[in-house]
């Protein structure tokens, strides 16, 4: 093989690797890229279907927990509403052999112009019965959530802890219901 066919080879062989390199670095690495992120948005996509069509199918339940959700809101009158959650709360400290020492309740208007009624309590005693007056206030028929809640020692043991819990129940209009 003479030197100008070995050159003609070369330099055909430098064109073909530059083609290739060119071919990988701006066609089909972008364009296999862009397959990862259709296929990875397509299957997203069909994710969000699959949840959608379960939440369809199970329409007729949700809405009836919605409105047993609705219904079991504090009752429509500020004044039977805040009696209403006192007479729950007296009822779940006793319960939780938890002791007060001061109950607020104030009413509120939220953002979107309902009422709320926003209570904040201030308490002793030990961790169980502490736990036990939050899960009463929390799985109670009352729609009323704990907002927060500080726990504080009280003694050198941990036995008797103070807590602070500031809770809150939505007054909705009957137009609502």
């Amino acid at each position: 093989m003479n030197n100008a066919n070995r050159e003609k080879i070369l330099l055909i062989t430098a064109l073909v690797a530059i083609v290739i390199l060119f071919g990988d670095k701006f066609v089909l690495g972008p364009l296999l890229a862009s397959w990862d992120d259709r296929a990875y948005r397509i299957e997203e996509l069909d994710k969000k279907v699959v949840r959608g069509r379960a939440l369809m199918d199970r329409e007729s339940v949700i809405r009836r927990k919605w409105m047993q959700m609705w219904q079991a809101g504090i009752p429509k009158m500020k004044s039977v509403s805040e009696n209403q959650v006192l007479e729950s709360v007296d009822r779940w400290a006793s319960d939780s052999r938890i002791s007060f020492t001061a109950i607020k309740p104030s009413w509120r208007t939220s953002d979107k112009g309902h009422l709320m009624l926003e209570c904040r309590a201030n308490g002793y005693g030990d961790l169980d019965e502490i736990v036990r007056f939050i899960h009463a206030l929390e799985s109670d028929s009352l729609a009323l959530k704990v907002d927060t809640l500080e726990l504080t020692q009280r003694d050198e043991k941990g036995s008797s802890i103070g807590m602070n819990v500031n809770f809150s129940g939505l007054l909705l209009p009957e137009a609502l219901r």
